[in-house]
């Protein structure tokens, strides 16, 4: 029986870069690390390294990097390793073979298609997202949406993940953890779903996003956090942020040399740190607008930088996620979603694991329910396109064409009625006449997928967390906020 897995499994890869490409940009990312070095204001990270053989100065907090230290510490990687559901139903291996889709998140607005306005994001729109995410097969992982408004500052991160814990079975990816005390909090949270803290070390129930500064420093708190994250074998997305012409060289070869040398001076931290914890490769690079210098993700730029990435991650044998949905458009629609499809497409194409991005355009800020269904659509669409066929005998059909001959119709037979449940079944877009559709209203795109969602919502009822579980997922998240 195939598993939830399966749906995410790719047959179509292609490369962007040659070999020899890869190696000069690996190349000279060591001789940047070696002769530059990175600034890294985390203390523990840099005691690590300097255990490790890496050269610091401690006044400058500069940590330079032999090249033997690079790659005996990138030797500790995992090579492959779960990112687990609650349940094992919804784990996915990151083998190669599969490309998963995840939301995006710190959205700090939300998308009002009636008044085609903005609204400040609520914990309840995390809630309601997470049980879409839930029912939407193509979602394999949840991360929270947007920041929670209504509830205090310094919980709305653990706050965001509990009530995503509460409203989906899926894996979660936790992005905006600030500080070493917010990531112990979310290990002890995760830990009371999967039994403990030694069970969650081998099932990866969530994963954390760590970004890095660009160009070339790795933040203090965010850093100590990682070596949480690390001491707890839970995966680190670690994501470099490198904008060509402003935080990186305005050539996709020099940002990506920077990003690389930010990527693996983290992953070098945490195998330092603790030897064998799972990380993953995660960049989401752009490039600026050359006419105002703003960020454009969804440019044709921002797709090669990501898609280049992913080639630099597999180059080093390191587990990937890439930022491959992250249009800039400033409403939900048609360029959100024109972007959203090159990058998609480039993404799977060249090998990204975990694809990173669903539902939240205008560089992350802005979540749209319609966007989510509309990027849903592009990734089911997507994965099936790069899926392969087989060829074989029952495929080939012959015997059934010699049967049918010249003039007949297939409609009828067995054969027929077996394959077509492997067709893609659109869940925006009904094939109906164009009288049809008028006859019903004729309802625009936006206002079909917000049709949609309030249907989801309406219909579906996630698998409920164990009632003692969430009781004591409250205390954590009421302790934390006591502390």
């Amino acid at each position: 029986m195939a598993s939830y897995a399966d749906k995410f499994k790719v047959k179509t890869r292609c490369q962007l870069m040659s070999t020899e490409d890869k190696k000069l940009i690996h190349e000279s990312t060591l001789e940047v690390m070696e002769d530059v070095g990175i600034k890294i204001h985390g203390r523990t990270a840099r005691a690590a390294l300097v255990r490790a053989g890496a050269h610091a100065d401690e006044k400058a907090q500069v940590v330079r990097f032999p090249i033997g230290v690079v790659n005996s510490l990138v030797r500790k990687i995992p090579r492959t390793f779960t990112l687990a559901g609650r349940t094992p139903e919804y784990d996915l291996p990151l083998d190669g073979t599969h490309s998963y889709f995840t939301t995006d998140g710190c959205g700090v607005a939300v998308w009002e298609p009636k008044t085609r306005t903005r609204r400040r994001s609520l914990l309840e729109d995390i809630r309601k997202t997470a049980i879409v995410s839930d029912w939407l097969p193509y979602v394999s992982i949840y991360e929270p949406m947007v920041v929670a408004h209504d509830v205090p500052e310094k919980v709305h991160v653990v706050e965001g993940v509990r009530v995503g814990m509460e409203n989906t079975s899926k894996h979660i990816l936790t992005e905006s953890t600030s500080n070493p005390d917010e990531a112990r909090t979310q290990v002890r949270m995760a830990a009371e779903v999967v039994g403990s803290v030694e069970e969650l070390k081998k099932r990866h129930y969530i994963s954390a996003m760590v970004c890095t500064v660009s160009p070339l420093v790795l933040e203090g708190p965010t850093t100590e956090a990682a070596m949480v994250w690390a001491e707890n074998h839970v995966p680190v997305h670690i994501t470099g942020m490198a904008q060509a012409g402003m935080s990186g060289p305005a050539t996709i070869a020099g940002d990506l040399v920077v990003n690389h040398a930010e990527t693996l001076a983290l992953a070098c931290a945490m195998q330092a740190h603790e030897p064998g914890s799972p990380l993953m490769y995660g960049s989401v690079l752009s490039a600026m607008d050359p006419r105002s210098g703003a960020y454009i993700g969804g440019s044709p730029e921002s797709t090669i930088l990501c898609a280049a990435a992913v080639e630099m991650a597999n180059f080093c044998k390191i587990p990937n996620s890439t930022g491959g949905l992250g249009s800039s458009a400033k409403v939900p629609g048609v360029q959100a979603s024109i972007e959203n499809t090159l990058s998609t497409a480039a993404s799977i194409l060249v090998g990204g694991e975990v694809i990173n991005g669903l539902g939240v355009p205008d560089g992350s800020t802005l979540l749209s329910y319609e966007q989510l269904l509309f990027d849903h659509e592009i990734a089911g669409m997507a994965l099936r396109a790069m899926s392969g066929f087989a060829v074989n005998e029952e495929t080939l059909a012959v015997d059934l064409i010699k049967r049918i001959g010249i003039g007949g119709t297939y409609l009828g037979q067995k054969h027929t009625l077996a394959h077509i449940r492997d067709f893609y079944l659109q869940l925006m877009w009904k094939t109906e006449s164009f009288e049809q559709a008028v006859h019903r209203g004729g309802m625009d795109s936006l206002e079909a997928a917000n049709e949609r969602i309030q249907g989801i919502l309406k219909e579906h009822t996630p698998a409920p967390l164990d009632k003692d579980i969430a009781g004591r997922l409250n205390l954590i998240v009421k302790d934390f906020s006591k502390a």
